[in-house]
């Protein structure tokens, strides 16, 4: 007797629950992404059925064997073993066996997320079922790890940044075909001062790439391109260095603590905003600080 389960568009039975989840990210605010990862320290077995796209890294130990095994008629078992990477789309229903420990982290999309980032029905996208040695997808693995780090930080994530990461996944992935030769994209100069003011007005509230997009009339994967064509950074990155400008700003006030410098300029908490800043302007907000009152 299994262990039902649901992830996001993703659902089944396990034969036990994980040893431990390191990190969630559930659809939340942003509809329709859903992301997990999590470790197994035994051997076990599940069953999964994708009500919409799933995207996942496995990593096991050079003898641990993952076994695939789809229900359709005359679809092939596949045995890997060490890194693997997977892709299962619309209706696909599955078993999986692991001979040993393993770890996985994995982000499921439902039919309306791909739809809304693509502008395509995921029932027009002929996504293969596949699996393949993860050397092959090593973006994805860089791109999940990062959501990692956020998700096991447990703190909110941006939700801007789960949009960003999730199509850039799509992209990564294979489960998009590949884009035609074209001409790099920009946004008009009306659309840019629209942007703008958009992110200065939103500074302090979560910002998705959907509302960015629909502020200038654009389909997301189209306003990724052209944002950074006219930009030369995405969409986040820009939105992480406006809210680290307006931090320094009101450290340099002296008017504002920390935590509500933090709070006001969109970061989840001066830890989060703390790391940030060091990335961005390679001192903390503390150095900052001390720079003020010297």
């Amino acid at each position: 007797m299994g262990v039902p389960f649901a992830n996001g568009c993703v659902q089944g039975e396990v034969s036990a629950p994980p040893d431990r989840v390191f990190g969630r990210i559930e659809a939340g605010g942003v509809e329709g992404l859903t992301f997990i990862d999590y470790a197994y320290g035994a051997p076990g077995h599940s069953t999964h059925q994708v009500g919409g796209l799933l995207v996942g890294t496995w990593h096991g130990e050079p003898w641990t064997r993952l076994t695939f095994s789809g229900d359709a008629e005359g679809e092939a078992t596949e045995e890997w073993s060490g890194e693997t990477f997977v892709l299962r789309g619309p209706g696909y229903a599955g078993r999986t066996r692991w001979s040993g420990r393993y770890r996985a982290r994995y982000i499921a999309f439902s039919p309306g997320a791909v739809e809304r980032m693509t502008e395509t029905p995921l029932t027009d996208i002929p996504v293969p079922s596949t699996a393949c040695d993860l050397t092959e997808r090593m973006t994805v693995f860089h791109l999940l790890a990062a959501l990692g780090r956020q998700a096991e930080e447990g703190s909110p994530t941006d939700t801007l940044l789960l949009d960003s990461v999730g199509l850039a996944v799509l992209r990564a992935s294979g489960a998009l075909p590949a884009a035609p030769a074209r001409r790099s994209a920009t946004l008009t100069r009306r659309q840019a001062a629209r942007i703008r003011e958009l992110v200065a007005a939103r500074i302090g509230t979560p910002l998705t790439l959907g509302e960015m997009a629909r502020a200038v009339d654009l389909s997301e994967g189209y306003f990724v391109r052209a944002f950074k064509g006219s930009f030369g950074v995405t969409p986040y990155q820009y939105v992480l260095r406006e809210r680290v400008a307006l931090a320094q700003s009101l450290i340099r006030s002296g008017t504002v603590s920390l935590s509500e410098a933090a709070a006001r300029s969109g970061f989840p908490d001066a830890r989060r905003m703390g790391r940030t800043f060091r990335k961005v302007t390679g001192r903390s907000p503390t150095a900052m600080a001390r720079l003020r009152s010297a």
